[in-house]
């Protein structure tokens, strides 16, 4: 069976820049990987025991990601506007996993930097997705994952093929070394046109910088009253 990580599909958020006449203005052109994404090829490799991992990616910049990580070769997505709507990036990437023969589970990051996307790809390909995902094993023909819970976490068994979105909940402890990395790219990396098509469309009614409350700032000469004044403002704020 074959267990696909989904890496390097979303624009970093950090490289926006939105403009006082709501105009965006990226400086970047392209996805980069996310904070999630070494964790997401790291779980792929424990769900697929002895199956494949295949890493799945848009196409620019570094598509060895995965394959320095453990994947035996890389799809790369052509075609797809890099600042393309959460349901266009859902639904190339559900093109591209249809494309693939014995996908049995998808691992993508619970990125926070386009949210929708692991729920909407999950919901295209008709399969179950879980969430703040830690970690999954395989138990016969289901996937045991561990995800987060209130304060702890939470063991859930769904069937597959499924979708697992994992949040990392730290960085990278150990990168791969400039050897591992010269390795990855020589190995397979096969384009494919990417393919929204068929899909409900999503578009952008504007775009603005979020609203901030004015700052408060108490006169500190006379410290009891400053105080005071503190509490009174937070007791109005229902903070105390």
């Amino acid at each position: 069976m074959t267990t696909i990580a989904i890496f390097k599909w979303a624009m970093d958020p950090h490289d926006e820049r939105v403009g006082v006449d709501g105009n965006v203005k990226w400086s970047a052109n392209k996805p980069v990987a996310g904070d999630d994404d070494h964790e997401v090829v790291k779980v792929a490799l424990g769900i697929a025991g002895e199956g494949e991992v295949v890493g799945m990616t848009m196409a620019g910049g570094d598509t060895a990601f995965a394959a320095a990580r453990g994947a035996k070769r890389t799809i790369a997505i052509e075609g797809v506007d890099a600042l393309a709507q959460p349901v266009e990036l859902a639904g190339a990437l559900a093109a591209a996993v249809r494309a693939q023969e014995g996908v049995d589970a998808v691992v993508i990051g619970d990125s926070a930097w386009e949210p929708m996307v692991p729920s909407l790809l999950a919901s295209m390909l008709g399969w179950p997705c879980v969430l703040a995902a830690d970690g999954a094993r395989r138990e016969g023909d289901a996937l045991v994952v561990t995800r987060r819970f209130g304060a702890g976490t939470q063991d859930v068994q769904v069937d597959s093929p499924a979708v697992i979105a994992v949040a990392a909940r730290r960085e990278e402890e150990s990168k791969p070394g400039m050897r591992a990395v010269l390795a990855a790219r020589k190995l397979p990396v096969e384009k494919i046109a990417g393919s929204a098509e068929g899909f409900v469309h999503m578009d952008s009614q504007g775009t603005h910088a979020p609203e901030s409350a004015p700052a408060r700032i108490f006169d500190g000469t006379n410290p009891e009253a400053a105080v005071e004044q503190l509490v009174a403002a937070l007791k109005a704020e229902g903070v105390l």
